[in-house]
């Protein structure tokens, strides 16, 4: 594997985890302002996969939009400047 292909696996490992923890902060945020009588069972079942899910795609998101900010750097570097020869 070339560096370029192991940077872009640990781009989306790095991306999907960080997706992975605000999945489970907001769901942390939903069980402490819902309160446990508006919830029902099939919510409380189903509500933290739903996060986790949600997370899983907010990772995606975040790698495709690192991806392609790191595409399009090349638009926005500066000219370099020319070289001076030094004189002998």
């Amino acid at each position: 594997m070339s560096k370029r292909n192991i940077g872009i696996v640990v781009l989306l490992v790095c991306s999907e985890i960080l997706g992975l923890g605000a999945g489970h902060w907001f769901f942390e945020v939903f069980k402490t302002t819902v309160p446990p009588t508006a919830v029902s069972d099939f919510m409380r079942a189903t509500a933290y996969s739903y996060f986790v899910m949600n997370g899983l795609g907010l990772g995606l998101v975040l790698f495709l939009f690192t991806l392609a900010a790191l595409a399009l750097r090349r638009f926005f570097r500066t000219p370099e400047a020319p070289r001076e020869v030094a004189s002998r």
